[in-house]
């Protein structure tokens, strides 16, 4: 009599059924990047950055340039192509918004230390001998996706 090798349990699950498992996750994983990759080929991504460094984008001014900087970006990249324009518009509002509110606070802080210093005038504390380091390069990338 030949002794057969038995089929290992691991707990409750045979041998058998953890080979179909790891059939069954490893054909799943192969089939994901491709369903991905698909995605990807249905859209074209254009972005281009467009700088804001030098701009004060606490006042509107500020802001204006930024948005004629932008339109010329858009330009670029969509020409007269209506969905194209509002879709890249839609991809810079909330990188503005957050150069706007950045640039904002540091205005806020600068006034404010202003007048502490205009209030006390020599009888302060003066300020600390090392200054802030400037705010980063600001740039908004155009995104589109057609």
């Amino acid at each position: 009599m030949v002794n057969a090798p038995r089929p290992r349990r691991y707990g409750l699950v045979s041998e058998a059924y953890m080979n179909r498992l790891l059939i069954l996750a490893v054909s799943a994983a192969v089939l994901v990047p491709v369903a991905s990759a698909d995605a990807r080929d249905r859209y074209e991504t254009r972005q281009i950055a467009v700088p804001a460094a030098g701009l004060d984008l606490s006042t509107e001014a500020g802001i204006d340039i930024l948005a004629a900087r932008i339109d010329k970006g858009i330009d670029r990249i969509c020409g007269w192509d209506r969905a194209c324009r509002d879709g890249a518009w839609e991809s810079t509002e909330w990188q503005v918004d957050r150069l706007i509110r950045k640039a904002r606070a540091w205005r806020r802080l600068a006034v404010e230390r202003a007048v502490q210093l205009r209030a006390c005038r020599d009888r302060c504390v003066r300020p600390a001998a090392w200054y802030a380091p400037p705010p980063p390069v600001a740039t908004t990338v155009i995104v589109v996706r057609r």
